[in-house]
């Protein structure tokens, strides 16, 4: 049988940041109880690249402020630098990389509502290929996210705006970067989390798409349909569900079926799904 590479894409992605040059969608409404200063001074010697008066410095901010949110983010920003400065790319286990997500947990068992954290220790467990870790990470931030109805706080305790509309968005990285790592370990955190995402919030397309694409790409047509099929219910016009559909439905030999989704598809597509449709229309 012809081997299909199913679409992976959703709506939505978020590129995540480590550092401080990211875009911010979050404003802060919540009174500056910590002395600013030393937030300050750390981004000054870490942006110059001090990184002995950085970590000095550093030393003495958590003396003086032990639940300050964002000195536990900034010991994992430094700690982050000094591995690549080091030599050794992200994704190689090192002290350095443990430290930083040490200051993150930290953080969390504070703050469990910022959400920058939870970002950016699921980040920096995928790069270093530890996707059990990860997964459990994100499985857990979803439980967190009912708990506190997606109020969830970024950098400098804003409150993000739509914020159970902008984490769901976000974390469809995480099941496309398992995905793409093409491992069985990878491939249970998508099923974890995406069984999990729809039990909290069955509304969204993305979940449906990610775990039926962990099934197809194992052979298990079956069960990536009963995925797809709830899919179709929610976005009955999303192109790329009704092809994975039709696709499907090749793979179990059910042409009269696939021509079916393929033919919706030359009904609402544009001009490239419906010359995808009419490619696969062909194959019949």
């Amino acid at each position: 049988m012809k081997k299909l590479f199913w679409h992976k894409k959703a709506l939505l992605t978020l590129v995540l940041f480590i550092l401080f040059g990211c875009e911010r969608s979050a404003q802060n409404n919540q009174l500056n109880v910590f002395d600013k200063k030393y937030q300050d001074t750390f981004k000054e010697l870490f942006e110059a690249e001090k990184y002995n008066e950085t970590f000095t410095h550093l030393q003495l901010w958590e003396n003086a402020e032990p639940d300050n949110p964002e000195m536990f983010v900034a010991y994992f920003n430094y700690y982050i630098a000094r591995n690549t400065l080091s030599g050794v790319s992200i994704d190689e286990e090192t002290e350095d990389i443990f430290a930083a997500i040490e200051y993150l947990d930290r953080g969390l068992e504070l703050y469990p509502n910022r959400l920058d954290m939870h970002f950016g220790k699921i980040y920096i467990l995928n790069e270093t290929g530890h996707f059990k870790m990860a997964g459990d990470e994100l499985f857990s931030t979803l439980e967190i996210s009912e708990k506190i109805n997606n109020n969830w706080a970024w950098a400098d305790n804003g409150t993000i705006r739509n914020g159970e509309v902008f984490f769901i968005s976000s974390i469809q990285d995480y099941y496309r970067s398992w995905l793409d790592a093409e491992t069985e370990e990878a491939y249970d955190q998508v099923k974890l989390c995406a069984e999990k995402q729809i039990e909290l919030y069955p509304g969204y397309l993305y979940s449906y798409n990610y775990l039926a694409v962990c099934y197809l790409t194992n052979g298990q047509f079956q069960e990536g349909l009963k995925y797809l099929l709830q899919a179709e219910t929610i976005a009955p016009d999303d192109c790329t569900v009704l092809e994975n559909i039709g696709r499907t439905y090749m793979s179990l030999n059910d042409n009269e079926k696939a021509e079916e989704y393929f033919r919706k598809i030359l009904e609402i597509g544009d001009d490239q799904e419906q010359l995808y449709a009419l490619y696969y229309l062909y194959q019949l």
